[in-house]
């Protein structure tokens, strides 16, 4: 979480649940190759603006092919979601520290 810091709304839901359910979410995407932007796994993800690679969060397709939304979902959240950020960082090919 190099780049990002984890966020959610209050869910309603006991605190080190939703934490302990971001985290696992967080390790599921890392180990899965992102659909939309062709990072394998173990990297962040990337777009393109104007010729550059910058790092973004992780797609919806990531997302979904981790298996995410059954993970958030029992503690109603709808996807991983991150704080407001203070700049962009151009994409290479570091790895995605474990959450944990």
């Amino acid at each position: 979480m190099e780049y990002f810091t984890l966020t959610t709304k209050t869910t309603g839901q006991d605190p080190a649940a939703t934490a302990a359910a971001l985290q696992q979410a967080w390790d599921a995407c890392a180990e899965v190759p992102c659909p939309k932007c062709h990072v394998p796994a173990g990297q962040y993800c990337r777009d393109r603006t104007g010729g550059v690679l910058y790092v973004t969060r992780f797609h919806r397709p990531r997302q979904d092919a981790a298996g995410v939304p059954s993970v958030l979902g029992p503690v109603g959240i709808h996807g991983l979601s991150w704080a407001k950020g203070t700049g962009r960082y151009r994409w290479d090919d570091r790895r995605i520290p474990a959450a944990r």
